[in-house]
Order: C-alpha cells, then sequence, then structure tokens
C-alpha cells in the first residue's frame, strides 16, 4: 500500500522559511503626516458676518493664501499618507543570472483634513468649506 503523504506544503513551508531566515523577506510601513491639526469651523464666525481679523484670531496662521481676482481664501491643510509594502525576493544575480527573482506588493493611503475660508476684497467671510478625511477633497463642491 503507497503512502499518500502530500509533500509539497512542505516543501513550500521549508522555502518560505529559508527566505525568511535569509532575509529576503522585507517589509516596510511609511506614517507621514504633513501640516498642523486643521480646525473644525467655528460657530461664533457666520458668514456675511465675520472678519478677517476675527477668523485670523480664531484659526491663527494660515498654512496658504490663495488670490482670487480681489478675492482671497486662506486654506488650512493636513496630509496624512500611510502605507505598506512586503518584498520577496531570491537574489540570484549574486549566483548565476544577471537578474534577480522578486515579488512585491504595496499599498497606500492618503488622506487629507481642509478648511477654506473665502473672504471678499473688504475682508468679510463669505463661506466657508471644511472636509476631513478626503481623499479628494472638495470634489464635490466643483459640482455645486
Amino acid at each position: 500500500m503507497a503512502c499518500h503523504f502530500n509533500s509539497r506544503p512542505l516543501v513550500l513551508c521549508l522555502l518560505l522559511l529559508i527566505l525568511i531566515l535569509s532575509g529576503c523577506v522585507s517589509l516596510r510601513f511609511d506614517r507621514i503626516n504633513k501640516g498642523a491639526d486643521v480646525p473644525t469651523p467655528a460657530v461664533g464666525l457666520k458668514e456675511g458676518t465675520a472678519t478677517l481679523a476675527e477668523a485670523l484670531n480664531h484659526y491663527g496662521a494660515p498654512t496658504d493664501i490663495i488670490d482670487m481676482d480681489g478675492k482671497f481664501a486662506l486654506l488650512y491643510k493636513k496630509s496624512f499618507y500611510q502605507g505598506g509594502q512586503i518584498s520577496i525576493g531570491i537574489p540570484l544575480s549574486d549566483l548565476l543570472f544577471q537578474s534577480s527573482l522578486r515579488v512585491e506588493a504595496a499599498g497606500n493611503l492618503l488622506r487629507h483634513d481642509l478648511l477654506a475660508l473665502f473672504f471678499t476684497p473688504d475682508g468679510i467671510l463669505v463661506e466657508t468649506m471644511y472636509e476631513r478625511g478626503a481623499s479628494q477633497p472638495f470634489w464635490g463642491s466643483l459640482w455645486k
């Protein structure tokens, strides 16, 4: 009677163990924050009555100032990037071949927190836009 033992899983596990122990498997994780925390819109700053001085007093210095043909906008933004990568490779270039066998997988996540305050040339607040954790900031506002 023949033995029905399947050796393929054992061989694959041994190969994976050899790859891990030889340093041919690498993991990389990145987390990058760019910018200060974006405050939520203030209830006390009403559109049409709030002034530039009140907005600057409440929110502080903006990340960017945008000129829009007389009108202007204060922009507060923060970007968050998180990514990961795994690589499995066999460095054959040192032995016989000119290239190496390599398998890679990567993923990333980019999110933005944004607050935009739009002002008239006189410094009166006319519109406020706020988004938190958006992958495409202010995308919905383009279609208004």
